[in-house]
């Protein structure tokens, strides 16, 4: 599990940067700026899509193998 001060940009892989959920922008906010801001009122889109990038990382390279 990331930690909160963990960078996103070293918590995503290079092969989910290419992915349309993934906001060069966010990358230098650490995972407990992005969780915040997903958790907003109202909610960050970009924070909640980056967040499934870092919490989901392993599905979606399994995912990314098998097309």
């Amino acid at each position: 599990m990331p930690q909160d001060d963990d960078l996103a940009d070293d918590l995503i892989p290079g092969s989910l940067k290419r992915s349309r959920s993934y906001h060069s922008d966010y990358g230098r906010k650490t995972y407990g700026e992005i969780r915040d801001l997903a958790a907003a009122d109202p909610p960050d889109l970009k924070a909640r899509q980056m967040r499934k990038l870092i919490e989901q990382t392993e599905r979606l390279q399994q995912k990314g193998r098998r097309s």
